[in-house]
């Protein structure tokens, strides 16, 4: 298997910002950690084996109603790599490649894809 997509039902929750104390007081913060556990379930359910090694890709699609306030594209894609930290690859470090979307669509969801990129990507430096 070189690529896995699956569909995380809900609205998506950005990643916080939070301090040592803040994840076990402040409320978006626990919303937060509270989708990426959701999140990391839903992708163990189609995802089996262990972990990618090496250089990843990944494509997010995110579904948002047209009325409602939106987050930061960099937070959507932070909370969703890593809520995949661990199950689809070892760590988002390896994502080399990546693509978000923010469209207005119901139901609100989150469309994930994650494919290997075989050494392909790798920004290298050249010695002179």
């Amino acid at each position: 298997m070189n690529e896995i997509s699956f569909t995380i039902p809900g609205r998506p929750i950005p990643a916080a910002r939070m301090t040592r104390r803040g994840k076990w007081v402040k409320r978006q913060a626990q919303k937060y950690l509270a989708f990426k556990e959701f999140a990391g379930w839903e992708a163990r359910k189609h995802f089996k084996g262990e972990p990618w090694q090496g250089p990843v890709g990944v494509e997010i699609r995110i579904y948002l109603k047209v009325n409602r306030t939106r987050g930061d594209g960099d937070n959507y894609m932070k909370s969703l790599l890593d809520s995949m930290n661990g199950i689809i690859f070892e760590d988002d470090s390896q994502v080399v490649e990546g693509h978000f979307h923010i469209l207005d669509g119901e139901p609100q969801r989150t469309e994930v894809r994650v494919w290997k990129l075989n050494g392909k990507g790798l920004i290298t430096r050249e010695t002179p």
